[in-house]
């Protein structure tokens, strides 16, 4: 308002606090307002740490004091700016300092000795409170200080007020020799009303003058300055007195005592209740030191009082000492009374609660009323805070298990969901002091998140001490240039916080880092997402103190930045639903029921975002799980065991795989050879990462996994063959709700699991594991059944609804050499011998996993010599290459490119071999290498090495062996089911897909059925074979429920080729028993990753296939643009994205990308990836060791 009474415009808001003249009324805050006091004080110099409900007092002064023609500085803390403005009162200017009622610990130590020295200019601390914790971690009641530190505090209630008890505390500062402290609280501070203004008052700066034995409070000059500071209480209690600063209205003989904000509030109820006349009313600005003498006066004809103030109840108890000291028999009431209570800031309805309450004016506010808060809204970081990215990216390479400590400021937003970047917070520069404390005490290595601002604030010895003490820890500083939370004040790392030259940042906390003592450290921009988990991941494995640096300037602040050109605008991003929570197994009906987990989430996004800037088109399904016969989620369950969600990934292996102790440790591993990994260094240990599981299973006091069972449907299936396509069978069929009837020969199931593979690579109790798992669903066994003996088809389906005949192939196909020599066997016959003769040299012709296994027991049995003979080059062996390893490191001999030519007295000769056709696989299609017309007379192989240098040089060689053990492959018994036999009687003429036979109530599985005849293929045989028997009984509908896995391709699979990676983990490699150990028992050679190696194993998939249980942008990031609708789906708000991309560089199903232009469709896509996952190319990384 103009001094007319009306509102005047105000072309800008500097021009009422500017105003010279006095008389004018202005709609302000009470900050302003105390702004407006500074000025008419005549202001000399002011300084500020930024701090809410305070920052427009310092906010105000960066802004007016070039128009003042003052000094003014943000410092780098609240101790710093008292010490500055201590300094411009010693040079006799007037000076103000404001900060939050935290920031009067952080300066304490000059605050306390202030006091001694004295001010010369007036010095006013301008320390506002926080009643609620509206913006602040506690709601510390500063007053308390007054007393214990000598320092008159004023607490002023209104605007006005504010202005009135700002100009007055300079004239009280100066008075006293003594700095005053100003109280407003959050209420007064950012409150609205109208002020009248008043003169301006010139500034003046009288210069420093020495005077040591007053500005030196060494002990000798420190015991009297104490002395003296007894007087200038004195004195400020006489000019405090002098003032009008403890008013009354009303009359009575009971009042309401109030200070602070409180005090208009309780003016208003009892104006509202009609009682402003009835009860006294007495309002005091001052805090400390009291007016005693006038406050005893006017309480002298009172008998009750209510005293009303915010917080501790600090007046309360001045006044009951008061009381005592000068025999009032006054009732003071008040917190120590229960009428009012001690915490947060009072409402009105609280205030009325207490007036009510002593005097029965009003009416009683309601509980609820009382009680009611508003419903608590998040806070959330601004849409491409580069803070979001930084937190983001840490917990996604650290693990949801690692230990963040946090900050005061914007970083205080990413310590709740979804970004979980907070275990504990205390104080502004604590978090790295909490995480070294925690290293320290637990060993453990943790990380300490501090802001650009509180890295100079507090940060720096902080960091130095981590340093120092070579604490195991991850220092990490999120510098986006800026004071941002309160008002975007300029940090020391930007040009702007200095006068030095453009571009010359002052506080490079890199180089600062270093000086401190840390030995790495390194710098990345955080929308630069695999450079930055990268870097936490290098930082992690690193030993020591690593320090990260994210640095990105704030996005809002550049937008406010003046005199900068606006940047063009990145196209908004949007959600593509037809990949958005897709799974990639879905069009084989393979979906999984699992729902969505935040460490899976961190997981998944782990693994897409360090993919260099990958531009290969994203295959549905993972390559691994394409060439697995069982059609696994290899990534799925993967992902869950780098989360160390064991359970989870559990079930997405049993529900797939019925004998899962078994496979984890005979698979041939279809899916390593296909993983993309392979073409960056080597493949996951998928079956490791698999065996770490089931162990920890068997672990577990209780199965932690039960596999659903459909309701009994009635029908009864038999299940011919006990081995793993019959188990398999069984299993899936009392699943689907089946009465199944289990037939073997053998007393115990198993087959070739446990006849013909040794137990040193499946131990028994593994494999009983999955047999009594299997058994315990109810599964009716009976042993000792052959079919063609005891046991025929016909009954079967008398007695069984339809029959699964799984049966393997039992007959070894024969070598047949010529001559007469050393004994032949067959691989399991061989395998099975429980009590073979002892041979001292074997040799072993073929290729395949019996032959490795009969090579590798053959050295168990005491043999000195084993050789295998192989058509085969070594990259073309159908044993897996794991079992060949193992196999040389116990002494067995490979002798590749080989055949056995016939056998003589002393052995059998071999001659060398090449194929004829490319591909070649039987013996027919080899020619041989031997000299001349024959190969005989071969050199004889006498030590290591011999035979294979002599079928390099001479073409053949002649091996004395006392055994021959053949491991050719294996046929089936053809007279067992003859009339359904394909036309060559190699195998049952079975659909492949559902192993349906000629006979519409008979399907066949295994071995018996054509196809390949690895464990894992012969397991998913009797899933489909269970789907189809269940299918033509039942109908597709129901059986369609439980899809089996779909036969394995053919053709090449969906790869991923040429993906560049941000880390280069090598393989995890579980322990194995030393040779000489090994070859001296049947127990298990291959050990188990320990948890830490499994879950780092884990880590390196790169989860290449789509996956449905992922809504990591919103659980994880949590963009404001990001929104989830009522259906679930997700979408973008094109009106709140910024185009920062950084979502499309972690979503796993490459889901999220830049809206094209329908005009510029290719080059908005390629702005949109420079933006977004494209951007990585612009990191500045720096490291250094």
């Amino acid at each position: 308002m103009g001094q007319n009474g009306r509102v005047q415009p105000r072309p800008s808001p500097l021009d009422p606090l500017l105003n010279p003249e006095g008389g004018g009324i202005e709609l302000l805050l009470g900050n302003e307002a105390v702004l407006r006091g500074a000025i008419e004080a005549g202001i000399g110099f002011a300084c500020g740490y930024p701090g809410t409900p305070s920052t427009e007092v310092s906010d105000g002064f960066a802004a007016l004091a070039p128009h003042l023609g003052i000094p003014f500085e943000y410092s780098v803390n609240e101790k710093v700016a008292l010490e500055m403005a201590f300094a411009a009162s010693l040079a006799g200017a007037r000076s103000i300092v404001a900060m939050k009622h935290l920031g009067l610990m952080a300066a304490g130590d000059p605050l306390s000795t202030i006091p001694y020295i004295g001010t010369v200019a007036g010095l006013v601390i301008v320390s506002a409170g926080d009643p609620s914790c509206l913006t602040s971690p506690n709601e510390q009641d500063q007053r308390h200080l007054a007393d214990a530190l000598h320092l008159p505090m004023l607490d002023p209630p209104t605007p006005q007020a504010a202005l009135e008890a700002t100009r007055f505390a300079f004239e009280l500062s100066e008075g006293c020799g003594l700095p005053v402290v100003l109280r407003p609280t959050t209420r007064v501070c950012h409150t609205a009303a109208p002020v009248r203004l008043g003169a301006v008052s010139p500034r003046e700066v009288r210069g420093f003058q020495r005077a040591p034995q007053r500005f030196l409070p060494v002990p000798a000059n420190a015991r009297r300055m104490r002395s003296e500071i007894e007087e200038r209480l004195a004195l400020a209690r006489e000019l405090i007195a002098a003032g009008d600063w403890l008013t009354e209205s009303g009359e009575g003989r009971t009042a309401v005592f109030s200070s602070g904000a409180p005090s208009a509030t309780c003016a208003d109820l009892l104006r509202a209740a009609g009682a402003e006349k009835d009860i006294v009313h007495l309002s005091s600005s001052v805090v400390f030191p009291l007016p005693a003498e006038e406050l005893v006066e006017r309480l002298t004809s009172l008998e009750r009082v209510l005293v009303v103030e915010e917080l501790s109840p600090y007046l309360e108890d001045h006044l009951r000492a008061l009381c005592q000291l000068h025999r009032l028999p006054l009732e003071v009431l008040g917190k120590r009374t229960g009428h009012l209570p001690t915490a947060f800031e009072y409402e009105p309805g609280v205030i009325a609660a207490g007036l009510h309450a002593a005097f029965g004016i009003g009416s009683r506010p309601a509980p609820d009323e009382l009680a009611a808060t508003p419903p608590v809204r998040p806070p959330v970081l601004c849409a491409a805070c580069p803070h979001r990215s930084s937190f983001f990216a840490a917990r996604a390479a650290l693990g949801a298990e690692k230990h963040f400590f946090n900050d005061i400021g914007c970083y205080t937003l990413g310590c709740g969901g979804p970004l979980d970047a907070g275990d504990a917070l205390l104080c502004m520069g604590a978090g790295f002091s909490l995480a070294a404390g925690v290293a320290r005490t637990t060993g453990e290595r943790t990380v300490g998140f501090l802001g650009d601002s509180t890295f100079f604030h507090s940060g720096m010895p902080a960091l130095l001490n981590a340093a120092k003490e070579e604490v195991d820890m991850v220092a990490v500083v999120l510098d986006n240039e800026i004071t941002a939370m309160t008002g975007f004040q300029e940090s020391p790392t930007t040009a702007a916080a200095s006068p030095r030259e453009p571009d010359d940042a002052p506080g490079d906390i890199a180089t600062i880092a270093r000086a401190l003592g840390a030995r790495r450290v390194e710098t990345v921009d955080p929308h630069d997402l695999p450079g930055t988990i990268a870097a936490f991941r290098r930082a992690e494995e690193h030993s020591g103190l690593s320090v990260v640096i994210a640095k990105r300037p704030c996005p809002v602040a550049e937008q406010r930045a003046e005199g900068r050109a606006p940047a063009p605008p990145l196209p908004a991003f949007t959600i593509d639903p037809a990949l958005c929570g897709t799974c990639g197994r879905s069009s084989c009906g393979k979906r999984c029921g699992q729902g969505v987990d935040p460490g899976y989430e961190r997981a998944l996004i782990r693994a897409r975002v360090l993919e260099d800037g990958a531009e290969s088109a994203q295959p549905p399904v993972a390559p691994c799980t394409q060439r697995c016969p069982l059609y696994l989620c290899v990534q799925g369950y993967a992902a869950h065991i780098a989360a160390g969600n064991y359970a989870d990934a559990l079930e997405l292996i049993m529900s797939e795989l019925p004998l899962p102790d078994s496979v984890c440790r005979v698979c041939h591993t279809p899916c390593e050879a296909a993983c993309v990994r392979s073409e960056l260094d080597e493949p996951v240990a998928v079956n490791d990462l698999k065996r770490f599981v089931l162990d920890w299973a068997a672990e577990q006091d209780e199965p932690p996994y039960r596999p659903r069972r459909a309701p009994a449907n009635g029908l009864r299936a038999g299940v011919v063959g006990a081995g793993p396509a019959g188990l398999a069978a069984a299993h899936e069929l009392i699943l689907r709700g089946y009465t199944v009837d289990l037939y073997d020969a053998a007393e115990r199931p198993g087959g070739l699991l446990r006849s013909g593979i040794p137990a040193y690579r499946l131990p028994r109790e593994a494999l009983e594991r999955d047999v009594e798992r299997i058994l315990a669903l109810g599964i009716q066994f009976h042993p000792g059944r052959t079919l063609g003996a005891d046991l025929d088809l016909e009954t079967l389906l008398e007695d069984h609804a339809a029959v699964v005949v799984a049966l393997g192939a039992p007959r070894s196909l024969e070598l047949g050499l010529p001559g007469e020599g050393p004994e032949t066997v067959g691989a399991l016959a061989y395998l099975r011998d429980a009590s073979p003769r002892r041979a001292r040299a074997v040799l072993v012709v073929g290729g395949g996993s019996s032959a490795i296994d009969s090579a590798r027991v053959a050295r168990r049995r005491g043999a000195e010599r084993v050789w295998v003979a192989c058509l085969e080059e070594g990259s073309e062996l159908p044993a897996s290459a794991r079992e060949v390893a193992e196999a040389e490191r116990e002494g067995v001999e490979i002798l590749t490119r080989a055949r056995a030519e016939r056998r003589v007295a002393t052995g059998v000769e071999l001659i060398g071999v090449r194929p004829r056709v490319s591909g070649a696989r039987k013996p027919a299609d080899f020619e041989s290498l031997a000299r001349g017309a024959r190969a005989l007379p071969a050199p004889q192989a006498h030590f290591p090495g011999d035979a294979a240098r002599c079928l390099r040089e001479e073409g053949a060689v002649s091996l004395e062996v006392d055994l021959v053990v053949t491991a050719l492959g294996q046929a089936v018994d053809p007279d067992v089911l003859p009339d359904l036999l394909d036309p060559a009687g190699e195998a049952v003429s079975a659909a492949p897909e559902s192993g349906a036979t000629a006979h519409p109530r008979v399907f066949a599985a295994g071995d018996l059925a054509a196809g390949p005849r690895t464990v894992t293929d012969v397991i998913a045989s009797g899933l489909r074979a269970a789907w189809g028997l269940d299918r033509s009984l039942r109908g597709a509908e129901r059986a369609d429920e439980r899809r089996p896995p779909p036969l394995v391709s053919t053709e090449p699979p969906l790869g991923r080729p040429g993906i560049p990676r941000r880390d280069d983990g090598a393989r995890r490699r579980p322990v194995e028993l030393d040779p000489q150990a090994a070859i001296g028992s049947f127990d298990e050679v291959v050990g188990r990753l320990d948890e830490r190696e499994a879950r780092a194993e884990a880590e390196r998939c790169m989860v290449c296939g789509l996956c449905g249980n992922c809504r990591s942008c919103v659980d994880l990031f949590g963009c404001p643009a990001i929104l989830s609708g009522t259906d679930g789906a997700l979408r973008i708000d094109a009106a709140l994205c910024v185009g920062c991309g950084v979502c499309a560089d972690f979503c796993p199903n490459g889901a999220i990308a830049p809206i094209a232009e329908p005009a510029q469709a290719s080059a908005s896509a390629s702005a949109g990836a420079g933006a977004g996952a494209g951007a990585n190319a612009g990191t500045d990384t720096e490291v250094s060791a």
